[in-house]
């Protein structure tokens, strides 16, 4: 079974122009059948109403995932779950077109794997994408272990594993930390070239 990842598109600049090329992004996604399956956006129906991909066109790559369905939007911010990987083409595609109308926009995407594998932040403006930042399951760990002395207590850095006897409770207090950790450090690496 896939790993899921969660995404977080927040839209931060936007003018009233924007807005419409947003929005009408928000209608095509509603829709979607399927929960909003996002490669569907890429797909055109032929004469017989059947769905077809555009010559050229893999919908798959041109989303950034194998799968990506759309699980809550508003006129600021969409929210998607995809497979193994973000959804930065897609956001990529979508700030593309609004910023054939508007030339101030800002848009914030954060993303985590479910276990986590990698946490990131990318942003978009215009031009596409801005900067993608990103951290994997060791340095998210190693961040977690320097910002809470009692877990470093717990674990043995010469062997990169818990002391002996502390590995539940280690597990248990990481586990307790680790999505704020995330957090935190995917606003402190937004960044804008």
């Amino acid at each position: 079974m896939a790993n899921n990842v969660n995404n977080m598109l927040q839209v931060e600049c936007i003018s009233p122009e924007g807005q419409k090329v947003w929005n009408s992004f928000i209608k095509r996604i509603e829709a979607l059948p399927d929960r909003g399956h996002l490669t569907g956006l890429f797909y055109e129906a032929d004469d017989d109403g059947y769905w077809i991909v555009p010559e050229g066109v893999h919908a798959a790559e041109a989303v950034g995932a194998k799968w990506a369905f759309a699980d809550d939007m508003a006129d600021d911010f969409l929210m998607i779950e995809s497979a193994w990987a973000p959804v930065i083409p897609l956001a990529e595609h979508i700030a593309l077109e609004i910023g054939k109308v508007d030339p101030t926009f800002h848009m914030v995407m954060t993303y985590e794997d479910e276990m986590p594998n990698f946490v990131g932040v990318a942003t978009f403006d215009h031009e596409g994408l801005n900067s993608d930042n990103d951290i994997d399951w060791d340095e998210i760990k190693e961040l977690i272990i320097n910002q809470h002395e009692e877990i470093a207590e717990r674990w043995d850095a010469e062997e990169g594993d818990w002391h002996e006897g502390q590995e539940e409770e280690g597990e248990e207090m990481m586990s307790e930390v680790i999505w704020e950790t995330a957090n935190d450090w995917q606003h402190a690496n937004k960044e804008w070239s």
